[in-house]
């Protein structure tokens, strides 16, 4: 059949070609002969000349009869030719209100092989398939570079991933305008807001999609080739995209301690190495507390350790609550919490050691902790747990993450030594916080912020 002319195959018939699609369905059906037309009047008068097995018919959302112009070409072609519309995302909506004016199908352009094959109801030449596998394209050493920079950098997160795969399909395709949108997140390439010529959608295995929308060319306009290269980047991204997510999770399990949910230590360890060096940079102090539970063993013998995980975890949850956002409040081991306090904005006051705000936080907390039910305890349920804690400076107890907690872990065992229930400042040992007179603004809860 391939050997016949033009004139005597069966035809398919490409109306305002949205884009390439003559080029795809050459290459899918070359048992077909594909020809097009640039108007829908054009369409009809073409099929007054020869029948069509197949319209694909471009859709213009600005069209203002485009209903009519869909009735009339279903008309001419007859009830045995498929009626198909093809449009790019934009014109979706158009598409769909044209159906009832005859259409069989509608395509969102560039389609898939399957979905040309489902929407035309034919089933491709095995030359097709050949000719559509010749298309799997081979990566350039500048892709394959680009990839490695984008698999070091999976712990950035998806957004580092769309901007980074972004760039790559851009490099790729030479096009300026590349964005790729996944759920709430978009990686960017040029301008945000250019038409798409090609749009690639994309699902990962959790059921969300998204779409890698590609800009147009000036000079010159996507190869089938180039579609093809575009799916590949889709598939790829997908894979890339549940990497990161895998990565992330993974990250925040290993820095998360399992009983709290609060950060652990290797997190806190982390996060204060960083929050020092930026401390002495910028000139602000940053204060440490170490605390634990007064009696936790008694708890455990007692009520079982159901019981001491419940005491830990509402203890560690019920300071969290009580300091601002950007205090750190980490589970360091067994029943001993650390806190970082630190200004997010303004520099403590010169020469302060224990800023004001903090010993709010610290009297808050303990009121709260007194009137908290811990459900598993029984007749110790309420007012019966009690901290002991150490505070220590940075700069002027440490200049080190280690001094620092050495000094803090400190003034907590003379807190205990003194009888409990109390938190001492490094080198003010025997002097409790309670015993600093300091007023708690009228709105706490604001403060906590």
């Amino acid at each position: 059949m391939l050997d016949l002319p033009c004139e005597q195959r069966e035809r398919l018939l490409v109306i305002r070609d949205p884009g390439n699609l003559a080029e795809i369905l050459r290459r899918r059906y070359p048992q077909y002969d594909v020809t097009v037309t640039s108007t829908y009047l054009a369409g009809i008068s073409a099929l007054s000349d020869r029948p069509a097995r197949g319209l694909l018919i471009g859709v213009d959302p600005a069209a203002r009869r485009l209903e009519q112009a869909v009735a009339g070409l279903r008309k001419a072609a007859g009830d045995s030719s498929r009626l198909v519309l093809c449009c790019l995302p934009s014109g979706e909506p158009a598409a769909r209100r044209a159906l009832s004016a005859g259409a069989d199908d509608y395509l969102i352009c560039p389609p898939a092989g399957s979905e040309l094959d489902q929407a035309l109801a034919m089933p491709p030449a095995l030359t097709a398939r050949i000719s559509e596998a010749s298309l799997v394209p081979t990566p350039t050493w500048q892709e394959i570079a680009a990839l490695a920079g984008v698999l070091a950098g999976l712990s950035s997160g998806r957004q580092a991933v769309l901007n980074q795969v972004s760039a790559m399909v851009a490099e790729s395709l030479r096009t300026a305008d590349v964005r790729i949108v996944v759920g709430d997140s978009t990686g960017c390439t040029g301008r945000p807001d250019a038409e798409p010529a090609i749009a690639e959608p994309i699902t990962l295995s959790d059921g969300r999609t998204g779409q890698i929308l590609i800009g147009p060319r000036q000079r010159q306009p996507f190869s089938a080739a180039e579609v093809e290269r575009v799916r590949h980047f889709g598939r790829l991204l997908v894979h890339l995209l549940e990497a990161a997510d895998r990565q992330k999770h993974w990250q925040e399990l290993a820095l998360t301690d399992e009983g709290t949910g609060l950060p652990n230590r290797r997190y806190l360890l982390q996060a204060l190495e960083k929050l020092l060096r930026r401390a002495a940079r910028e000139r602000f102090s940053v204060t440490v507390l170490i605390f634990d539970v007064d009696g936790f063993k008694h708890f455990n013998d007692v009520y079982g350790h159901a019981a001491g995980d419940q005491v830990i975890r509402e203890t560690g949850q019920l300071f969290r609550r009580c300091c601002r956002r950007h205090d750190i409040v980490a589970r360091y081991a067994g029943d001993e919490f650390v806190v970082v306090f630190w200004d997010a904005e303004q520099p403590r006051v010169t020469g302060s050691k224990h800023p004001t705000d903090v010993l709010v936080v610290l009297r808050r907390f303990k009121r709260a902790l007194s009137t908290h039910s811990f459900g598993r305890l029984g007749p110790e349920a309420v007012g019966r747990i009690t901290i002991s804690g150490g505070l220590a400076s940075f700069p002027w107890d440490g200049a080190t993450v280690q001094d620092l907690l050495e000094r803090a872990d400190q003034a907590l065992l003379e807190a205990k030594r003194a009888g409990r229930d109390r938190i001492f400042l490094f080198g003010e040992e025997g002097r409790a916080v309670d015993d600093l007179s300091v007023d708690e603004p009228p709105d706490a809860a604001a403060a906590a912020d």
